[in-house]
């Protein structure tokens, strides 16, 4: 085959594979926080936006396919900060289900909800590499993963004692032991280190201080940044002054105060909200309402709402000594988050979906109702999930707010948002990197 053919083929080949495609007539909620933006239109090829703007100075390339969206509002894919894949298979929750079709099913629900990208905090398998690397090697028709990897606990620390936990993280009682365990970790690249930092109301045994500090000194050493499960002030205070990255939930043992808020700022430490986790753990003490709600429906399986709505589970909830205290955390939770924003901390939106009973997809629009009800209004509740969330990832060149050189991740909605976080439900089609994927 000589010279010229090959060369007239690889051109027919970029040809073939090169896709625009042109969005037109929508209102533009870019994540930026700007106002909406009517009559807007854009050019995504080959899955980056090309260009947004006006629509009347919008120029279609030859050969790209056109959408009209009149009537539609166009806003950022949902970047969730803090979830768990692969381990839970209707509601049992084992390391063993960690297999890529329950992962990649658990994206697709992500996707489904508007989710484009998920970071898993700290209970995955080492295939979550494969997949990661999959992803970012081409153009992803399902939520993005990000991935803590294996996490960090103390010895039969929390949550080893939850059902499917044991095993899951790293289990440290020595600086020794951390510098080993990293040294495992860190050649996986994971996008953060895990640290669960808790005793879960004095039921189980929490990892001493000076091991979550040796932890994050040695993902410093690696470059890496940490996140800790936290619940009480305490902990958060010390390390935060220690360099923690992030809070991975809101302190729920007591307000915050300017002491914290002091520290946080000092050295960076952003807070994550997981408003929702915290209702998780009341809801279904009763009938939830939702699980009436088609929104919610469509992403479970029948057996999980009888389930979930029967007399047994419910009386298994009603009997936990410690249900009462269970609704002041998550409104002290609401303060905290809301309290912290407002004092210019840096916050993200996060979750915690995935574990039993928390469902990927639907807990992060209750998340955004929780926010709204703490008091941020919904254009602060889009700016966190997306420009906020994708700094925090360290991806502001790639996604959060769509402009040009950013993927087209992006949810088409029939109501708008920025009036209602509810409208937030109204999902029409979902795009990760321009791939339309409902």
């Amino acid at each position: 085959m000589n010279v010229r053919l090959l060369l007239t083929l690889f051109a027919c080949t970029i040809a073939v594979s090169a896709e625009t495609m042109v969005l037109r007539n929508f209102t533009l909620i870019d994540g930026s926080g700007k106002a909406p933006a009517a009559a807007s239109a854009m050019i995504v090829n080959d899955g980056r936006i090309q260009w947004v703007g006006p629509l009347a100075s919008l120029k279609v390339p030859p050969g790209a396919q056109t959408v009209d969206l009149s009537g539609k509002f166009v806003m950022p894919g949902i970047i969730n900060l803090h979830g768990h894949l692969g381990n839970v298979v209707e509601l049992t929750q084992d390391a063993n289900n960690f297999t890529r079709q329950n992962v990649e099913k658990q994206l697709k629900t992500y996707a489904e909800y508007g989710v484009t990208s998920v970071l898993s905090m700290g209970s995955d398998q080492p295939l979550v590499y494969d997949m990661r690397a999959e992803q970012r090697a081409g153009r992803s028709a399902i939520a993005r993963i990000y991935t803590a990897g294996k996490g960090f606990t103390g010895i039969n620390g929390y949550p080893t004692a939850v059902p499917g936990m044991k095993g899951v993280p790293y289990e440290v009682g020595t600086a020794a032991a951390v510098e080993a365990a990293m040294n495992e970790l860190a050649p996986k690249k994971p996008d953060f280190v895990k640290i669960w930092v808790d005793d879960h109301l004095g039921k189980e045994k929490k990892i001493p201080t000076e091991i979550s500090a040796a932890i994050i000194a040695a993902a410093r050493k690696k470059g890496l940044r940490t996140c800790a499960h936290i619940f009480y002030y305490e902990d958060a205070k010390a390390l935060a002054e220690r360099g923690l990255y992030a809070c991975a939930h809101s302190v729920r043992d007591r307000e915050v105060d300017n002491a914290l808020i002091q520290v946080m700022k000092k050295n960076g430490t952003w807070q994550l909200g997981t408003l929702v986790r915290e209702l998780s753990t009341f809801a279904f003490a009763k009938r939830a309402d939702f699980l009436d709600d088609p929104f919610f429906v469509k992403g479970v399986s029948p057996s999980i709402i009888a389930t979930l709505g029967g007399e047994a589970y419910q009386k298994r909830i009603q009997g936990d000594k410690d249900l009462p205290q269970y609704p002041k955390f998550l409104a002290m939770a609401q303060k905290n988050f809301k309290k912290l924003f407002d004092a210019g901390i840096k916050v993200g939106f996060a979750t915690d979906s995935g574990p039993p009973a928390r469902f990927s997809g639907f807990f992060e629009h209750k998340e955004m109702e929780l926010m709204a009800a703490a008091g941020f209004t919904p254009t602060q509740i889009i700016t966190i999930f997306s420009k906020n969330s994708a700094e925090f990832l360290g991806a502001s060149k790639d996604l959060g707010t769509l402009e040009a050189g950013h993927w087209a991740d992006m949810v088409v909605l029939s109501r708008n948002p920025v009036s209602d976080i509810k409208n937030a439900r109204t999902i029409e089609s979902v795009y990760i990197a321009g791939n339309r994927v409902r």
